[in-house]
């Protein structure tokens, strides 16, 4: 990590979630108008609420290993 960067959970997850919406709009995801995965059932959905589960067992692990606290 960088000398001064910021390793609270809070600027973690932030870096996270911008380069994973960096990368979704290189797929091709418009995130601001694409609703594919709120239509139940669908195959978006799934990998959504998949997506969703993965990413709360990361966060609750970031904040379990590194000791973070929210603020």
């Amino acid at each position: 990590m960088k000398p001064g960067t910021d390793i609270s959970v809070e600027a973690v997850l932030q870096r996270e979630i911008l380069q994973l919406a960096e990368w979704l709009d290189s797929q091709g995801l418009n995130l601001g108008a694409d609703y594919a995965h709120e239509d139940e059932g669908s195959r978006d959905r799934l990998y959504w609420r998949f997506g969703y589960f993965v990413g709360l067992k990361r966060a609750l692990g970031m904040l379990a290993n590194r000791g973070g606290t929210l603020h």
